[in-house]
Parts: structure tokens; C-alpha cells; sequence
């Protein structure tokens, strides 16, 4: 039961740091690419007077920026959970690709 209230509580924490942490990411990477090419950001390629060079370069800061958000997000969810609860957070559960990556390797055995 402990350990149920314990992952409850840190996916809270982990929305509670991901809101203020993916605001300033989404507005960093902005500001990012505003100070290197001073024109708007090309944010699909259905626009029509977007070049390829500056949708894609746009996608490479906008992904960068989003695995930096996602570490710090629970960075600082474990943080605070260790500051409120003096405890250890309960570890975090494998990813997909983790999962896909264990079902292949299953798969492949058989």
C-alpha cells in the first residue's frame, strides 16, 4: 500500500515540476532561436515559404529541449520528493523502448 501512495505521490510531484519546467523550455527554445535566426520559427513544413534547413533545425533545438525538460522534470520531482518525505523515491518504471527492447529480446529467444 506504501508503495502505491508513494508512486501516486511522486507522478503529482512530477506534474507539479513538468508545468513550470515545459513553460520555460517551450519559451528558452524560443528565445534560442530567435537570437540565431532573428525570423519567425518554421514550426511545420506546411508552411509554404519555411526551408527545409530551418523546419529541421527547428525540430533538432525543439527535441533537444523537450529530453532536457523531461530530465530535469524528474530531477527535481525526486529532489523534492526526498526534501518532503526524507525518503527515497520509488524507482521509475521502465520506459517503452525498455519494454519493446525486453519484448524482442523475448521474442528472439523463442
Amino acid at each position: 500500500m506504501a508503495q502505491v501512495v508513494g508512486k501516486i505521490g511522486m507522478k503529482v510531484l512530477t506534474i507539479a515540476v513538468g508545468v513550470p519546467v515545459g513553460i520555460a523550455t517551450r519559451k528558452a527554445v524560443a528565445r534560442l532561436w530567435v537570437a540565431f535566426r532573428p525570423e519567425q520559427p518554421a514550426h511545420t513544413v506546411k508552411d509554404r515559404e519555411a526551408r527545409w534547413a530551418d523546419v529541421m533545425g527547428y525540430a533538432a533545438l525543439a527535441g533537444a529541449g523537450g529530453v532536457a525538460a523531461k530530465l530535469l522534470t524528474r530531477k527535481g520531482a525526486e529532489t523534492t520528493y526526498r526534501k518532503l518525505l526524507g525518503v527515497e523515491p520509488p524507482a521509475a518504471g521502465p520506459t517503452r523502448e525498455q519494454k519493446r527492447l525486453q519484448q524482442a529480446t523475448e521474442n528472439a529467444a523463442t
